[in-house]
């Protein structure tokens, strides 16, 4: 366990094993029909393929002025390219590493190079979690609410999965909320909770855990208060995140359309609405950007709308735009960004 531990640890062993696991996928993908799947990349409409270009720079950018109506609560002095250079990096090391564990800490040294104290860039990137992960489980459940009977009697299946990927977003968020908001339900996990999960071996060290609890919560408490204080900058950060992931989950859409493959606008919902599917189930999968898993479980599910044989090819673009892409350019940022220093008066 130590050896794997140390073995996903490293950036190196982490970008072979993607590179390794694409290769891999690849093939799977195209070993039926190679040359019409290479015809039909190499004849993709360039100003739709412009379009998913755009679109994908634009999530980052998004993601990039979130963290800058953050930082200017304290900061009014940090700039949104400051801001857009942060997200970037940020998704680059979520892409590289395992269950997407190493964005927060990237971004915690850019933000540093920025000026900002570690404390407040810690404070920063929990404003940003609470935010999003709301905004993401309250789209989410819209969509799963308009498309339940649909999607549930198609894909019965991994619905099953995708309800329990929901529940663990759901609960994650709701949990801390709820430890924020009622005193004792926080005094029962802190004490009769934490013993029962050591007595069923689900927590190994109590004193640790406890005091992980104390701390995480503390923050949490921390940002509750401070986002209370600046309702109307929630709202906007809010709403960014929600057009952010409505851009996510109309990649494969465009790439439909880029592949000249049919798709009435009609389906966009359908779209969207499988597309996040595919972001539960994948946020399982611990390996580094979901590799493998990513690809399968999006060739299962846009099947049903595309046909096995479309869905492929448009798999390859979305995949290629959305991952590969986005960490090309995350690197390069990343890159640039370490070598620069940009104080920000504190």
């Amino acid at each position: 366990m130590k050896t794997l531990r140390k073995l996903f640890s490293n950036y190196l062993f982490n970008i072979a094993l993607i590179i390794g696991l694409s290769a891999l996928v690849v093939y799977l993908t195209i070993k039926d029909n190679p040359a019409e799947i290479f015809e039909q990349l190499q004849t993709a409409d360039r100003v739709w393929v412009l379009v998913i270009v755009v679109s994908v720079i634009m999530i980052r950018v998004f993601s990039g002025m979130a963290i800058t109506h953050e930082c200017n609560l304290t900061h009014p002095e940090y700039t949104l390219r400051q801001g857009i250079e942060n997200a970037f990096v940020g998704g680059f090391f979520n892409e590289i590493t395992p269950s997407a564990s190493g964005g927060q800490f990237a971004q915690v040294f850019i933000f540093r190079k920025q000026g900002i104290p570690v404390t407040e860039a810690a404070g920063v990137l929990w404003m940003n979690f609470i935010i999003y992960q709301t905004t993401m489980v309250a789209s989410v459940f819209i969509l799963i609410l308009l498309k339940f009977h649909t999607f549930y009697s198609r894909y019965s299946q991994f619905f099953v999965i995708v309800l329990f990927g929901f529940a663990v977003n759901a609960v994650v968020i709701v949990s801390l909320w709820a430890l924020a908001k009622f005193p004792r339900l926080h005094t029962w996990i802190s004490t009769r909770g934490i013993d029962i999960g050591t007595k069923l071996h689900l927590v190994k060290d109590r004193e640790k855990t406890l005091a992980n609890l104390e701390a995480q919560l503390k923050r949490f408490q921390k940002e509750i208060k401070i986002l209370s204080e600046n309702k109307g900058m929630v709202w906007r950060v809010a709403l960014i995140h929600f057009i952010r992931l409505l851009v996510y989950y109309s990649i494969p859409f465009l790439c439909a359309k880029a592949l000249r493959i049919p798709c009435p606008i009609e389906r966009l919902l359908d779209v969207i609405t499988l597309s996040s599917f595919v972001s539960m189930v994948n946020a399982f999968i611990p390996l580094p950007g979901a590799s493998g898993g990513t690809e399968a479980t999006f060739v299962m599910m846009f099947s049903t709308i595309f046909g096995m044989n479309d869905v492929r090819p448009i798999m390859l673009m979305w995949r290629f735009m959305t991952y590969y892409f986005d960490m090309m350019i995350g690197g390069i940022v990343f890159l640039i960004a370490k070598n620069r220093r940009d104080v920000v008066k504190e």
